[in-house]
């Protein structure tokens, strides 16, 4: 199990393993398929697909891949909701487990993130 500070490392601006970029590539990828989502008209699939569109727009307009260092992702809220999400929930494996995870498991643990959090995105519109 990692120990508090080593989540609190992993959770600082300079987390140098590329940890924070690899969940960002795989939030990518969940948005990518919550936008294939069949749209049932529900508050929750409009919600879902805010989300996925927000952090579409988060990537290409802050030029998110094309920094030198991952302090930036840090600083967009919805990829950090995503990232804090995903190391939480593998606090019971040991920090080096965690940096190493295969792009599967962060997939899969993106995939999770994001069901918790898009169905709870606010609609710009209405309050």
């Amino acid at each position: 199990m990692a120990s508090y500070t080593e989540i609190d490392e992993l959770l600082a601006l300079n987390e140098g393993t590329g940890l924070r970029r690899r969940v960002a590539v795989a939030t990518l990828v969940a948005a990518d398929a919550i936008r294939q989502e069949v749209d049932d008209g529900s508050a929750l699939t409009r919600q879902r697909k805010r989300y996925a569109q927000s952090v579409f727009r988060l990537a290409f307009s802050s030029q998110l891949f094309f920094r030198p260092d991952d302090s930036h992702l840090a600083l967009s809220g919805v990829y950090e909701a995503v990232y804090r999400s995903v190391v939480i929930a593998n606090i019971a494996a040991t920090k080096a487990q965690i940096q190493s995870a295969s792009d599967a498991l962060i997939q899969v643990a993106v995939n999770d993130a994001l069901d918790l959090l898009a169905p709870n995105f606010p609609d710009p519109v209405t309050p």
